[in-house]
């Protein structure tokens, strides 16, 4: 009877430390894997940016839609960078491209108070 017990007891305890862990995940681990979802796709979408800059003519893109389309330049097929914009993580913006003059750009998501961006 003594064993039995021990035993019901360790199989509890086993239960809830498994529960616990889960809960760490969705509070811990789950916003953090979807940071690193949204840097991981901003530092691609720049990447897709810089080789449109080295590939159309020097120039960078209109928009990130230009990313996902083939143009011609001088005669001459350029694109598409990316197969599809990528979706941002559950509660992430739409990623954003900006450009500032003609050499610089960034790419960025938000989610509250956090933002990530590229370059």
């Amino acid at each position: 009877m003594d064993i039995r017990r021990a035993v019901g007891v360790a199989g509890l305890a086993l239960l809830l430390f498994a529960c616990e862990r889960e809960e760490k995940m969705v509070r811990e681990d789950l916003p953090m894997a979807r940071t690193t979802k949204a840097r991981t796709d901003a530092q691609a979408i720049a990447s897709a940016v810089n080789t449109y800059r080295a590939s159309c003519g020097g120039a960078l893109p209109e928009s990130l839609e230009a990313l996902i389309t083939q143009t011609v330049v001088a005669g001459a097929p350029c694109g598409p960078m990316l197969g599809s914009i990528p979706v941002p993580p559950p509660g992430w913006s739409a990623y954003a491209y900006a450009r500032q003059g003609d050499s610089s750009f960034t790419v960025s998501s938000s989610s509250g108070a956090q933002t990530v961006t590229a370059p």
